[in-house]
Order: structure tokens, then sequence, then C-alpha cells
């Protein structure tokens, strides 16, 4: 069953969830967690391609990171919620 369309938000603030497929774990050593929480970071202090004045895409209000899933409060910064849950981290996407 496909997923009901996002609401957009009246104050740009959403509760995100991801979630392992069928449940499995997303997070087997605690570099996988360091590592979520540096791509959490990069988001929320980015420089243009020129390497010029930070920006953030979104502004993470609370996470809490879990074996096999992920609660973010993220609020939208200079992106919309789907640019910045979509956004392509590279070869196994998006936690790679």
């Amino acid at each position: 069953m496909p997923r009901q369309k996002r609401e957009k938000s009246g104050t740009g603030i959403y509760h995100v969830m991801l979630r392992g497929i069928n449940r499995q774990d997303i997070f087997e050593e605690d570099e996988d967690y360091l590592r979520m929480l540096d791509l959490l970071r990069q988001q929320t202090n980015r420089s243009d391609d020129q390497g010029g004045r930070p920006y953030a895409l979104c502004r993470v209000y609370a996470y809490c990171l879990m074996s096999n899933h992920v609660h973010l409060l993220i609020g939208e910064e200079s992106g919309s919620i789907g640019d910045v849950i979509k956004r392509d981290y590279g070869v196994g996407s998006p936690f790679t």
C-alpha cells in the first residue's frame, strides 16, 4: 500500500522516522551510529559548491537512534523536508 502524501507543516517542523527493511537493524556497530550523527551534522552546516558561506538544509531539534530505526525532529531551513530526506549520500544511500 503506498504511503499517504506528506502534509505541509505550518511550522516547517516534522517528525521523521527511518526504519530498516523488515525492521532489520540499520546500526550494527558503534561506527554506524557515529556516521549517522556525522551526516546529521553535515546537513545543518553546509557550504555552497564554491566553499563559500555556510548554510543549513535543515535544523535538527531532537533525534533518537535505535538499532533498527531513527526518530528525527527536524525543521526546514534552506531546503524542503523532501529535499533533505531524499538527498543522495552516494553508494549505499542514504547512510554511506
